[in-house]
């Protein structure tokens, strides 16, 4: 009986174990070593990167977006300071950082720089996307952090690493901060820039713990402890507005679902409406209503409804159509293509 517990202590030991399959940590830092190296083939893939980037999110492209986010080499400088700091190499975590910085000035300088000479740059909603990160964008980032550390310890991790980089979009927000800075907008350049910096951070964070769980040995007996340390109060403070961010988007959601089944389950039971427009962020609604004759009331009643549902201090605009009016409408139309299809026979 006191077997059985130890067999499945065992089994589960074996079902999750990374040391096992793990490559040799030497041939892991040299790989890390080298993704850091911020010059030559890849300053030239991130200046590509950032132009196809940008083109993307100038037409609403994902997939220009996506493409990007591949071929971009911004993730190297960001695994080497959280594997840097789980081994305790100062210099290394010192080369990581600076090329991160050089990738955030040369991205900046790039995006600004196609912003400017293009005369179709315009506010997009892919490109406002990257300037409030949430909550979730922390846990993509965190998350991506660990699976990629886990996937460049092991012989193959090539997709998964590939995988990361889209799921975290670096790039975009660096393309936003560069359209705020080309625009003289100041949000967008500063929200761009802190979606890549929480981004960036969070990633680390991930590989930080990662290395550690792996138990990588330790390059240097002087453990930096105060640069682990400032790391971990910048991630704290870092949070607090993506947390906001998360918490507003949560409100304007709800809004919108409670407004869209009052509109679609109660308004539609007593007035047909042709369409609507919602704005959670502003709490404005635009009815378009038809009615079979002039109701002077329809402003009082629509109202009423979002009040019986506790919804307040909103801002209702109603079009009324009438629908002998538009019966009068269609008629005439309808004359007007007879007449020219007679027009056509002479």
């Amino acid at each position: 009986m006191h077997q059985k517990p130890a067999i499945i202590k065992r089994f589960i030991r074996q079902l999750f174990d990374l040391k096992s399959t793990q490559e040799e940590e030497n041939k892991t830092f040299l790989e890390i070593k080298e993704g850091i190296e911020f010059k030559g083939k890849n300053l030239w893939l991130l200046a590509f990167a950032i132009f196809i980037a940008c083109i993307g999110l100038n037409i609403n492209s994902k997939s220009a977006v996506i493409g990007a986010m591949i071929l971009s080499p911004v993730m190297g400088p960001i695994f080497g300071i959280g594997f840097s700091l789980g081994i305790s190499n100062s210099d290394l975590f010192k080369t990581s950082l600076k090329n991160a910085l050089r990738i955030v000035l040369v991205s900046v300088f790039f995006s600004t720089l196609y912003y400017l000479i293009n005369p179709y740059s315009i506010e997009t909603e892919e490109l406002i996307s990257f300037s409030k990160p949430t909550f979730f964008d922390v846990l993509l980032a965190f998350i991506g952090g660990l699976a990629a550390m886990l996937a460049i310890s092991r012989e193959s991790g090539t997709q998964v690493i590939i995988a990361v980089a889209v799921a975290t979009s670096c790039i975009p927000p660096l393309c936003t901060a560069g359209f705020g800075l080309a625009t003289l907008n100041l949000e967008y350049f500063l929200g761009g820039l802190y979606t890549y910096s929480i981004n960036s951070l969070f990633i680390g964070f991930g590989t930080l713990l990662m290395t550690k769980y792996l138990k990588f040995e330790r390059h240097s007996a002087q453990n930096i402890k105060h640069v682990n340390g400032w790391f971990f109060i910048l991630g704290i403070l870092a949070l607090v507005p993506a947390v906001y961010f998360a918490y507003v988007l949560a409100v304007q959601n709800m809004f919108q679902s409670k407004v869209e089944y009052i509109i679609n389950n109660q308004i539609e039971a007593k007035y047909h409406v042709i369409n609507y427009d919602i704005n959670s962020k502003l709490k404005t609604i635009e009815l378009d209503i038809s009615t079979p004759t002039f109701d002077a009331k329809i402003e009082q009643n629509i109202n009423a409804f979002f009040v019986r549902n506790n919804i307040k201090n909103i801002d209702v605009t109603i079009h009324q159509s009438i629908e002998e009016n538009l019966d009068l409408g269609k008629e005439i139309k309808k004359l007007q293509l007879e007449i020219m299809e007679l027009k056509k026979t002479k």
